[in-house]
């Protein structure tokens, strides 16, 4: 334990009063307190709070213990255990609690291979409460998603050194905002790190500290090997291709060609140093304009394509309007009837929690309606990034696959 832990003396845990909504999600195995009239009241100045659970018929669950986060703007709380018994939390039993969960979790990835990028942590599906850590190579990369981290950041810091002492270590505050916020644990000294990795067989640019991203999607890795036999001989498009995983990854399954679609020329160039350092780029193109563009202008072409691969940002702007993901479909998917070739696939994603799988689908049948394109499967985050059953928001990546008739 470090030693702003050792010196903290036991504070009794605050009680507060939760939504009877909140008690009912709570045993479905939902994670979160959302902004509510009840969870508005709950204290500032403490990091743990508890709530009574006996109005609720379960023997097994008399009390919940949370991580309360009463800055964040909609999660003001999050489950950290149920169970019976003494219903107070100190920082010295959450500092042994976490470390356990954090070596379970560590332990879970051993058999991750052929890829030195992957979570060690993932979060509420790993009982860890908006912390997510990535290995990247010989790179640890700590993301805090609730500002509730900020009182125990240095208790994670220490577990991770004590179970990775010879990486460097990354901390990155994720906010609404996109606001960067990075800084080096283990070398105060170094302000930006550029490094090489290695995913199946294909060498991606990192750059930490540059920009609010890091060059690469981590929860795409294990998706990537799910569909990895669909390139072979196949002309490809990325759609949104930032700075090109999907494209490289096609090339290195033996696509034919790959065409890439980014609105940030920026993004479009880092591909390009990603295509230089595996010796990719002859079969290769990149477009730096809107996707509804590049669609209108492949099909006054008369271009086609056998694999199209669309992963938008859940909104977007084209300097003009600003769109959802779900809305830009309603004009994408008539133009991949037309640009596809026939027997030719499209995987489609949707990158937010506020829509759910059913409601993705459905709208995509909707738009689809009656033209020769079906959705013949789906595809979900999976691999290093477990699910949490009664976690809706957490299933915030949702993939479809398209067949065009």
């Amino acid at each position: 334990m470090n030693k702003k832990t050792a010196g903290r003396p036991r504070i009794r845990t605050p009680r507060v009063e939760l939504h009877p909504a909140s008690v009912k999600y709570i045993f479905k195995g939902h994670p979160w307190i959302t902004k509510d009239k009840y969870s508005l009241k709950f204290p500032k100045g403490s990091p743990f709070i508890t709530a009574k659970l006996d109005e609720v018929k379960n023997d097994d669950a008399k009390f919940v213990v949370m991580l309360n986060d009463p800055t964040h703007d909609s999660v003001l709380a999050r489950i950290w255990r149920i169970g019976e018994g003494s219903s107070h939390l100190g920082p010295k039993e959450f500092y042994f609690e976490l470390r356990e969960r954090m070596q379970a979790s560590f332990e879970a990835r051993g058999n991750i291979d052929n890829r030195e990028n992957y979570y060690l942590a993932f979060g509420e599906s790993d009982y860890l409460p908006g912390l997510f850590i990535i290995r990247l190579k010989d790179r640890i990369l700590i993301q805090f998603y609730a500002n509730f981290w900020n009182h125990f950041e240095s208790d994670v810091l220490k577990i991770v050194k004590d179970f990775y002492p010879k990486d460097t270590i990354w901390v990155q505050k994720r906010n609404l905002k996109r606001k960067k916020e990075f800084y080096c644990a283990t070398n105060k000294q170094l302000k930006e790190d550029n490094f090489i990795i290695e995913e199946f067989g294909v060498k991606y640019q990192i750059k930490l500290n540059q920009f609010y991203d890091i060059g690469i999607y981590t929860d795409m890795a294990a998706i990537r090997d799910r569909v990895k036999d669909n390139f072979d001989e196949k002309s490809v498009l990325n759609l949104y291709s930032y700075t090109g995983a999907y494209s490289l990854f096609a090339l290195k399954q033996g696509a034919t060609n790959v065409t890439s679609v980014d609105l940030s020329q920026k993004y479009l160039d880092w591909l390009q140093e990603n295509l230089v350092l595996n010796e990719m780029s002859e079969d290769h193109e990149s477009l730096c304009m809107p996707t509804i563009k590049a669609l209108e202008k492949f099909k006054s072409e008369g271009r086609k394509f056998d694999l199209i691969i669309c992963d938008p940002p859940s909104a977007s702007s084209d300097g003009k309007k600003v769109s959802k993901a779900i809305d830009a479909y309603k004009d994408m998917i008539p133009l991949f009837d037309m640009i596809l070739n026939k027997g030719g696939k499209a995987h489609i994603f949707l990158n937010t929690h506020s829509i759910t799988r059913k409601k993705f689908e459905n709208k995509i049948k909707e738009y689809i309606g009656n033209r020769k394109i079906s959705i013949t499967g789906s595809l979900k985050l999976t691999g290093d990034c477990p699910s949490l059953k009664g976690f809706i928001e957490g299933d915030y990546l949702k993939g479809l696959t398209l067949l065009k008739k």
